[in-house]
């Protein structure tokens, strides 16, 4: 008895891949040959469509041609009837005089427009192009100065419009064109100058302002003064104006005067900010032309010099108590 219930235990499930009838194993083994048959007569059936389809056509041209020939053999025919005097006149050949139409004026200009229409339209493009460039060249006011801006100080940097009022008192109509323009191009400038992709158009603009003979002004830092070289590339203020108090080698240097109240500048600007001059030298442009800006822009350093040699700024002035003054007063007496 034990031996049967162990047999019987032992008895192997079919597994689920056997379950079925023959029938239903062959149905689930010819599911692909089915959509291949089907796939095949659809090819079959557009195969044939393909052949009635150019069966009718080859029909059609071949009635075309058949029409063609049999026109042809009466049109001789009939010529040579003519030519014996057969005949003296062909219902078959007739001489078909095409009627030219009139064309009103409009109609002659759609006509002209439809056809050349491309032409036009690159021709009315290429007029735009010189047209605009020519509006903006006598439009466009050229400035008297341009002052470059070489510094990372944000609040510098943000303060272009009223660093451009302020140069703009000192400066005259030196072009000619009855208007006054300070242009300033601020160029940050810090310790990422060369490898920060975001400085990479301040070094590019910095190089092509420094190969150019218009912007002669600078408004420099030590950081920026690293890169462009002062010592070459900017004139001698030092040499030029021997003993002033805020002139220190080539910068006239901005800390002790009120040049930050008079911007707007938060407190004071940095010991290091200084104006310079970019010495005349043979750019891109001629020298000559280097030489006339220099001056025009030294004739503005002048004024703004003056304007700010007067001037001190708050920090430099030490207050006094009431009674240090007491103090003093005693001492005096």
């Amino acid at each position: 008895m034990h031996e049967e219930e162990k047999h019987t235990m032992h008895v192997k499930e079919p597994a689920s891949e056997e379950i079925g009838t023959p029938t239903q194993k062959k149905n689930r083994k010819s599911l692909i040959e089915t959509m291949r048959e089907i796939d095949a007569k659809e090819a079959q059936r557009e195969q044939e469509a393909e052949e009635r389809r150019q069966a009718i056509i080859a029909a059609q041209e071949k009635r075309e041609k058949e029409e063609y020939s049999k026109k042809i053999r009466q049109e001789r025919i009939e010529l040579m009837r003519l030519k014996q005097g057969v005949i003296e006149e062909s219902e078959i050949i007739r001489e078909e005089k095409e009627e030219k139409k009139r064309l009103s004026l409009w109609g002659k200009i759609r006509n002209f427009l439809y056809h050349s229409k491309w032409w036009l339209g690159i021709t009315v493009f290429i007029v735009g192009i010189f047209a605009f460039l020519i509006v903006d060249y006598v439009t466009q006011v050229e400035p008297d100065i341009i002052v470059m801006v070489l510094t990372d100080d944000a609040d510098i940097q943000n303060r272009t419009p009223e660093i451009e009022a302020y140069f703009t008192q000192f400066t005259e109509d030196e072009n000619g064109d009855d208007k006054i323009k300070v242009d300033i191009y601020p160029i940050p400038v810090n310790d990422n100058f060369e490898s920060s992709d975001f400085y990479t158009g301040s070094v590019t603009k910095l190089s092509t302002q420094f190969q150019m003979a218009d912007a002669i002004f600078v408004l420099t830092d030590a950081k920026a003064n690293q890169y462009i070289a002062p010592d070459e590339t900017l004139a001698d203020l030092e040499t030029l104006y021997p003993g002033h108090k805020n002139i220190r080698e080539e910068g006239y240097y901005l800390r002790h005067t009120d040049f930050a109240t008079k911007i707007g500048y938060p407190g004071n600007v940095d010991r290091d900010l200084s104006i310079g001059l970019r010495k005349p030298t043979q750019t891109y442009d001629s020298l000559e032309e280097m030489e006339e800006n220099y001056a025009i822009a030294e004739k503005v350093f002048l004024r703004i010099m003056d304007d700010l040699d007067d001037t001190i700024e708050p920090e430099d002035i030490v207050e006094t108590t009431p009674a240090e003054t007491a103090e003093e007063t005693e001492e005096n007496t």
